[in-house]
């Protein structure tokens, strides 16, 4: 009998041929269905793709491999050209399984439980099963293999008391400021599956992480140089949408001019000095409004650098990126500077960042009586020790204004006797379930304290884009207060303390490391914290020496 050798249009054609018979044609029609995915050709970077999918997968899952049985970088590495020669579907699959088996049996797991409740909007393990790049064999593999995952302490990754992510027993590699592209791919794989895995806040971010990693394979392949590679790592980490998240490629200390810029209707503006001393050696105003650095635009220096500072929202990402577009390795910096109508250029001295003394500044305010009425107080500078001394002397106000426009001691605690007259709750946080990576599951709902002589009064809590991390939770902690208002702009929306691991090479990066919520589960993660009323400052406020948000809230004090 003659062999039948049918094209995927002939079999197109024989299923039209078998229409009138409807289970024949249903049966056909999946066949050819199949066919057709086991035929398709499968791009470079849908194979790199995959490999970095399974090379964490099997690096967090896997009994014998998340034990660290295995040298496991390098195994990755002999997979990536038997994965790129791979022609097709059963091909691919054919590499990933003979892998799988070389790496001993998995066993059915006794212990491998699932919780009653899950936070699960990270959780996404079906490319397991995408019959367009695994045959039904390999996903029934891998589907097996979560149903057994490893129990126990993990090689790679564990948590700590707070729940965030410690990344441990990675192969330290040196002098790899620019690897060769297998190595290139590999810490790629690494960070990829790290956020993958331990992120919180992956749910979030803009672009889905699995279409980061297919943008970024081609980039970190293609990328022909130190700084084309570093630049490509840097708009890696900026897709975390996170205030929290950086990388660090040197030790290389930068130099600053003495005066904070804030971005203020859509423009660079000086809003406060660092020091009082070294502000009176500089030409520049409040509300003073800054075009070029060196010669180039401000907004195209931000224009350039956006993609690769990363931060929750605009507002966090461009005060950010100022950060980073007004520092140099340079003694002096030349300004083009807009003042009430005229423009002036200025070559302004640099300083290292220690010689503005912040935490030691002489005039630093911790509170102070703005009325016969109104107490302020500013965290930056009031510690644990001062709380109740300041509370017993605002006893006869009628309001007290926190401003939290900084980064505040943890003594958040310490304010819940005398603001709280019943026990809140006040956070309500997730954190890693290493039993089963990439599932989270919720703490208990923290409480605040009861204070027995709470203060009657209103009280305000200032906040803005320079409200982050700490200085968040601690709003949240505030504003179950009896009688508060929250009055400013848009926080900066990284709520959850940080972790810091290395890409390989050892460059130090961060990210978010715990889940963050409001008690009612709505989210602060960049979204900021809940603010009653909006208040942004405005640069003729400025120039007048007004703080815009701090009026508001004495105008509210006062009502």
């Amino acid at each position: 009998m003659q062999e039948q050798n049918y094209s995927h249009k002939g079999w197109l054609s024989l299923l039209n041929q078998l229409s009138k018979n409807t289970g024949l044609s249903i049966f056909l029609l999946f066949l050819c269905t199949n066919l057709s995915f086991g035929q398709r050709a499968i791009s470079d970077t849908e194979k790199l793709a995959s490999l970095a999918k399974l090379y964490g997968f099997l690096k967090y899952y896997h009994p014998e491999v998340a034990q660290g049985k295995f040298d496991w970088d390098q195994q990755v590495l002999v997979q990536i050209p038997k994965v790129l020669n791979a022609s097709n579907k059963k091909d691919l699959s054919g590499v990933y399984l003979n892998w799988i088996d070389q790496l001993g049996l998995v066993e059915k797991c006794k212990k491998c439980k699932t919780k009653d409740s899950y936070f699960d909007k990270n959780f996404d393990l079906s490319w397991t099963q995408d019959p367009k790049l695994f045959t039904t064999e390999l996903s029934s593999r891998l589907k097996f293999i979560e149903n057994n995952r490893f129990q126990g302490d993990h090689f790679y990754a564990s948590s700590d008391p707070l729940g965030r992510i410690i990344i441990t027993n990675e192969p330290l590699y040196k002098d790899f400021e620019y690897p060769i592209e297998e190595y290139r791919l590999l810490g790629l794989f690494k960070y990829w599956n790290i956020i993958e895995y331990f992120y919180p806040y992956k749910y979030l971010t803009d672009q889905n992480w699995d279409l980061v990693l297919l943008e970024m394979l081609p980039k970190i392949r293609k990328a022909s140089s130190t700084e084309i590679y570093q630049a490509a790592i840097k708009e890696l980490v900026a897709k975390l949408d996170d205030s929290h998240a950086w990388i660090m490629f040197s030790n290389q200390k930068y130099k600053y001019l003495p005066f904070k810029i804030s971005h203020i209707e859509n423009k660079a503006v000086v809003s406060g000095f660092y020091n009082d001393s070294l502000a009176k050696l500089t030409p520049l105003k409040l509300g003073d409004v800054i075009l070029k650095i060196d010669h180039t635009s401000v907004q195209e220096e931000l224009d350039k650098n956006l993609n690769y500072v990363a931060g929750s929202n605009k507002a966090a990402k461009t005060r950010l990126t100022y950060l980073n577009i007004f520092k140099t390795s340079e003694d002096q910096m030349n300004l083009t500077v807009s003042r009430a109508g005229s423009i002036e250029n200025y070559v302004l001295k640099t300083y290292n960042f220690d010689d503005f003394k912040i935490s030691n500044n002489p005039s630093a305010i911790k509170s102070k009586s703005i009325s016969k009425d109104i107490g302020y107080m500013d965290l930056a500078h009031v510690k644990g020790v001062d709380v109740t001394p300041i509370f017993k002397s605002f006893t006869s106000k009628k309001a007290i204004i926190i401003d939290i426009r900084n980064y505040p001691r943890m003594i958040f605690s310490k304010f819940w006797r005398f603001l709280n007259s019943e026990k809140r709750n006040w956070v309500k946080e997730y954190v890693l379930d290493m039993d089963y990576p990439s599932r989270y599951v919720y703490k208990d709902i923290n409480k605040t304290f009861k204070g027995s002589r709470t203060f009657k009064g209103k009280v305000i809590l200032l906040v803005n884009e320079k409200t982050l991390s700490r200085a968040e939770f601690t709003a949240m902690a505030l504003q179950t207060a009896d009688n508060v208002i929250t009055v400013g702009s848009q926080t900066a929306g990284a709520d959850g303390d940080v972790a810091i691991f290395e890409y390989l090479g050892g460059y130090k990066t961060a990210m978010t490391g715990i889940g963050v919520l409001y008690p009612d589960g709505s989210e602060t993660q960049r979204v900021g914290i809940k603010i009653d009323i909006q208040v942004k400052p405005t640069i003729q406020g400025l120039r007048e020496g007004r703080d815009e948000v701090l009026d508001k809230a004495i105008e509210i004090a006062n009502q």
